[in-house]
């Protein structure tokens, strides 16, 4: 069985790992997923400037 010593050392370095990891999530991956959004983003406000223009294509060609 083990002791309480054991158990508080073993939840020691658990919890320095969980906070490695942690770190590593907060100064490589939030970047990467910040350039992911910021290129949807891109795409998105192109496709919807592409729709609008095509509306305003269409309308004036209903009214001519």
């Amino acid at each position: 069985m083990a002791t309480q010593a054991e158990k508080i050392t073993k939840l020691d370095k658990e919890v320095s790992l969980i906070q490695k990891d942690i770190q590593v999530i907060k100064e490589n991956h939030l970047k990467h997923i910040e350039a992911d959004i910021k290129q949807i983003n891109y795409v998105l406000w192109t496709v919807g400037i592409l729709v609008l223009s095509n509306l305003v294509i269409l309308l004036r060609d209903l009214i001519l």
